[in-house]
C-alpha cells in the first residue's frame, strides 16, 4: 500500500511539474508576442533570452538548431521558432499551443485596430507609436547583446575562432545593414553605391560558402563524407513523427478555416492563396508584402487603398510576425467588405490559422532533415558558424529598428536627431542592465517603453 501511494504521489508531482512547465512556456510565448516589435529576425535574441536564459526551457544548442531551421524555411520565423521550442519541451500539444500564442497577440491587435480604424484617420495609432519608440531601443539592445554573447563564446574557443567570428559578423552586416546605416545618417550618395542583400540571400550565400569549405576539407583529408546509419525501426519512428505533425497542423487549419469557407464567397480561393503566400514567403516580412500584393491586391481580393492605407501601417506598428498580421488582416478586410464584421472575423480567423499552420508544417520538415543528418560533418560545420552569421544579420536588423523609430516618430511630428539619441541611450542603458545588473528583461522592457514615450513628450 505504501509503495503504491508513493508511486501515485510521484505521478501527481510529475503531472504538476509538467503543467507548471507548460504554463511557463505558454506565458513566455504570449509575452514575446506582446513585446515582439520588429518581428522576424529581431525576435531571435528576444526568444532566446526568455526560453534559454530566464525560463531555461531548452538548451542553447537546441535553440540554435531551431534558429537554423527557421531561418532557411519560408513562413513566419517567430512562429516557427516557437513551434520548435514547444515541440522540444512538450511534444505535439506544446508545438501547436506555443506557435498559436506567439502569433495571437499581433493578429488580435491587427483585427482590433482594423475594426476601429475603418473610415477614420490613423490618430488612434499614436499611443502604440509612443510606446514602440522605447521598445525599439529595448529590442535593439537584445540584438546587440546576441552579437556580444557570440563573441564571448568564440573567445573561449580560441583567438582564431574569435577573429573568424568577428570577420563573419562584419561581412554579413556589411551585406545587409551598411546601406541602411549610411542612409540613416543622411549619406545617400554612399548608400546608393552599396548593395543590400535580403536575409534569405545572405543565408543562401553563406550555405554555398560552407558547402565549398566542406568540399575542400573533405578533398584535402581524402576521406568520404560521413554517412548516417539508422536502423529501420528508428527510421519508421522518425517518418511517422513528421507525418503526425503534418496531419496535426492540417487539422488545426481545417478547423479554424471552416467558418470562412461557409461565410466568404471566395473563401476556398483565399485559403489556397493564403497557404501559397506562406510557402512563398522567403526573405522576411518586407518580402511577404510583395507576395501578398501579387496574390490579394492585384487579383482584386483586397482594395489597394485598404491594403496600403490601413493594413500595412497597422501591421508595421504592432508586435509580432508581419506574415501572420498581414494574412489575418487580409482575411478580415475580405470578409468585412463582403458581409460585415462577423464575416471579417471569420476571414481573420482563417488567415491566422493558415499563417501558423503553414509555417509550422514547413518548419517541421526542415527541422526533421536537420536533426536526421546532424551527425554529418557538413551540418556540424553549419552549427559551428551559424551564430556569427545570425549575429551579423541581427546587427543589420538593429539599424532597421533605428530607422523604424525615426519613421514612427516622424509620423508623430518629431525630428530624426532627437529620436536617434533617445533610441541609442535606451539601447546602451538596457545593454548595461542586461549584462551587469542581471535584472532579467521584464524591468528594462517596461522602463524602456515608459522612457521612450516620456522622452518624446519632453522634446
Amino acid at each position: 500500500m505504501e509503495q503504491t501511494a508513493n508511486i501515485t504521489a510521484v505521478r501527481i508531482n510529475a503531472k504538476s511539474r509538467e503543467k507548471s512547465g507548460l504554463l511557463r512556456l505558454l506565458l513566455s510565448m504570449a509575452k514575446i508576442g506582446v513585446i515582439g516589435f520588429g518581428g522576424g529576425s529581431a525576435l531571435i535574441p528576444v526568444i532566446e533570452e526568455e526560453v534559454v536564459d530566464e525560463q531555461k526551457l531548452i538548451s542553447k544548442k537546441d535553440y540554435d538548431e531551431e534558429v537554423v531551421s527557421a531561418c532557411v524555411t519560408p513562413g513566419a520565423l517567430p512562429v516557427e521558432i516557437a513551434a520548435g521550442v514547444g515541440r522540444k519541451t512538450f511534444g505535439l500539444k506544446g508545438m501547436i499551443l506555443a506557435a498559436l500564442l506567439m502569433a495571437l497577440p499581433g493578429a488580435f491587435l491587427t483585427v482590433l485596430l482594423l475594426s476601429v480604424l475603418s473610415g477614420r484617420t490613423d490618430s488612434s495609432l499614436d499611443v502604440i507609436r509612443y510606446i514602440s519608440i522605447g521598445l525599439g531601443g529595448f529590442i535593439s539592445s537584445l540584438l546587440a547583446n546576441y552579437a556580444y554573447k557570440t563573441t564571448k563564446t568564440a573567445s573561449r574557443e580560441g583567438r582564431k575562432t574569435l577573429i573568424a567570428s568577428v570577420i563573419i559578423m562584419i561581412t554579413v552586416f556589411a551585406l545587409t545593414g551598411l546601406k541602411s546605416l549610411f542612409s540613416l545618417l543622411g549619406l545617400e550618395k554612399i548608400a546608393d553605391s552599396l548593395i543590400k542583400l535580403s536575409t534569405f540571400q545572405v543565408l543562401m550565400l553563406s550555405f554555398a560558402i560552407l558547402i565549398a569549405v566542406y568540399a575542400v576539407q573533405t578533398f584535402l583529408k581524402n576521406k568520404k563524407p560521413k554517412s548516417v546509419k539508422t536502423d529501420s525501426k528508428s527510421k519508421r519512428i522518425s517518418y511517422s513523427s513528421i507525418i503526425i505533425e503534418t496531419v496535426a497542423w492540417l487539422g488545426f487549419a481545417v478547423i479554424l478555416t471552416v467558418p470562412a469557407i461557409l461565410v466568404l464567397g471566395d473563401g476556398i480561393s483565399y485559403i489556397l492563396k493564403g497557404f501559397a503566400s506562406s510557402f512563398m514567403s522567403f526573405g522576411g516580412g518586407d518580402a511577404y508584402l510583395s507576395v501578398a500584393d501579387g496574390l490579394f491586391v492585384n487579383t482584386g481580393m483586397v482594395k489597394e487603398n485598404d491594403f496600403y492605407g490601413i493594413l500595412v501601417p497597422v501591421a508595421n506598428v504592432l508586435p509580432g510576425s508581419i506574415l501572420s498580421k498581414i494574412l489575418t488582416g487580409v482575411g478580415y478586410l475580405i470578409g468585412a467588405e463582403q458581409s460585415g464584421v462577423q464575416a471579417g472575423i471569420a476571414g481573420a480567423l482563417a488567415g491566422f490559422a493558415i499563417s501558423v499552420a503553414a509555417s509550422g508544417m514547413v518548419f517541421g520538415v526542415v527541422y526533421w532533415i536537420f536533426r536526421t543528418f546532424e551527425n554529418v560533418s557538413f551540418f556540424q560545420l553549419v552549427s559551428r558558424w551559424i551564430r556569427p552569421i545570425i549575429s551579423g544579420l541581427l546587427l543589420g536588423v538593429m539599424v532597421t529598428m533605428f530607422k523604424t523609430n525615426v519613421q514612427t516618430a516622424g509620423a508623430l511630428g518629431y525630428g530624426k536627431a532627437g529620436v536617434l539619441v533617445i533610441t541609442a541611450v535606451i539601447t546602451v542603458a538596457d545593454l548595461y542592465f542586461l549584462n551587469r545588473k542581471k535584472t532579467g528583461n521584464l524591468i528594462p522592457m517596461a522602463a524602456s517603453a515608459a522612457a521612450g514615450a516620456l522622452a518624446l513628450l519632453a522634446i
